[in-house]
């Protein structure tokens, strides 16, 4: 549960050094780190959680996708000696996946250009 919710802060603290300043709603699915009192009141301090299953659209499906992404594209093709050798590569990894990667169901676009682009479209508004 403290891991989770050190991710969650460490996710908007990212967000938020970018500009992103509306309330985020935390999907996940319904695993004891996320529905525990840490996790949920980290959540509703940044806005709220909704349980979602893999296969329900927009549900954790696309996490799912993420993890094995993460497994096959990097995980697997180190020969790591330690967890602080896998924390300290975690940057690049980060780095390549939003902003290298392009994503088919983006329409091949990097995330981070995706979610740039409706941020702007939507303070243009």
């Amino acid at each position: 549960m403290h891991l989770a919710k050190l991710t969650l802060d460490e996710a908007v603290a990212v967000l938020r050094a970018e500009g992103h300043a509306d309330t985020i709603l935390v999907q996940s699915d319904g695993g004891s780190d996320f529905t525990g009192e840490i996790f949920q009141q980290g959540c509703l301090k940044y806005g709220s959680w909704v349980r979602s299953k893999v296969s329900q659209p927009g549900g954790t499906g696309i996490l799912e996708r993420l993890n094995r992404t993460y497994k096959y594209q990097f995980a697997f093709r180190h020969d790591w000696q330690s967890m602080v050798e896998v924390r300290a590569a975690m940057p690049d990894v980060h780095r390549w996946y939003n902003h290298q990667r392009r994503h088919s169901a983006l329409g091949y676009a990097t995330p981070w250009s995706t979610l740039t682009s409706s941020a702007n479209a939507r303070n243009a508004a």
